[in-house]
């Protein structure tokens, strides 16, 4: 049954990426390149992807979320709450599991999340499996932004309970880029 759940989100997934061609189409918050076999957009193109360039990435195929795309997932809401912050936060996306299934990334992959500013983690599949990852989108009820966590927060949940500023290194916030190996 999880087998067939995670075959329909991904479907659902690449339906509604690939139902972007309005008048004004929205543009891409997170990209999952590398190893992945459900590709909704083709090579790093130095122009358009100008960022992207200039952090020196490059990738053959890749998958981008909107956050729409995002949003159109099941989502998971956590609570978490880190040593020195004011309180539990609110967290609510999608899980990361479920995005890397619509890309289509194998279960035994490594990844390396990236944020805005360079910082990154490297997730194993048993580091994954060790905790709820979400992609969150939202803290509060309000949408993450640029400026703040967001657009894209790669997190797990803590139930509230106030974790050491170790654990939340592992966290990457304003997440743009995730490369499978």
């Amino acid at each position: 049954m999880q087998r067939l759940l995670s075959i329909a989100t991904a479907v659902v997934a690449l339906l509604i990426a690939g139902a972007s061609n309005a008048a004004e189409p929205e543009p891409p918050i997170l990209t999952i390149a590398g190893e992945v076999s459900h590709p909704n957009r083709g090579a790093l193109d130095p122009f358009h992807d100008a960022f992207l360039s200039h952090k020196d990435k490059t990738f053959a195929k890749a998958f981008v979320f909107t956050r729409s795309v995002l949003a159109a997932l099941p989502q998971t809401k956590i609570s978490t709450n880190v040593k020195g912050w004011p309180g539990k936060v609110e967290l609510e996306g999608p899980r990361l599991l479920d995005a890397l299934t619509a890309a289509g990334v194998a279960t035994d992959a490594t990844i390396v999340a990236t944020a805005l500013d360079s910082y990154n983690v490297e997730l194993t599949p048993e580091e994954r499996a060790a905790h709820d990852w979400i992609l969150a989108i939202n803290a509060n009820g309000a949408p993450l932004s640029i400026g703040g966590r967001g657009p894209v927060w790669l997190i797990h949940g803590t139930d509230g309970k106030a974790v050491s500023q170790e654990e939340e290194a592992t966290w990457v916030w304003a997440l743009y880029l995730i490369e499978v190996k």
